[in-house]
């Protein structure tokens, strides 16, 4: 039988563009909202609904178009545009 552990579980995700896992609170989700466009939100962001994909909030190499093909194709350069704005949005 093993002891519990006292630490909490801290939920971890990996990012899409450079593949690190990091602490969900860490990185940045990606996903479509209703119109069809792109949407960025902080990772931990509670009452979040569909899936959505994982980018490094502290790392602007991650937001590149090229980095980002892989997982969105084509729309890698809307996705990136959707991060970009949102680094230079008032938080």
């Amino acid at each position: 039988m093993t002891a519990s552990s006292p630490t909490a579980h801290v939920p971890e995700r990996t990012c899409v563009a450079c593949r690190t896992k990091r602490p969900q609170a860490e990185l940045l989700r990606v996903s479509r909202d209703a119109a069809g466009g792109w949407q960025v939100a902080p990772g931990a962001q509670k009452g979040r609904t569909g899936r959505g994909a994982y980018v490094c909030a502290d790392s602007p190499g991650c937001w590149a178009e090229k980095r980002l093909r892989r997982t969105f194709r084509g729309d890698a350069p809307a996705v990136s545009a959707a991060l970009h704005a949102s680094s230079a949005a008032p938080a």
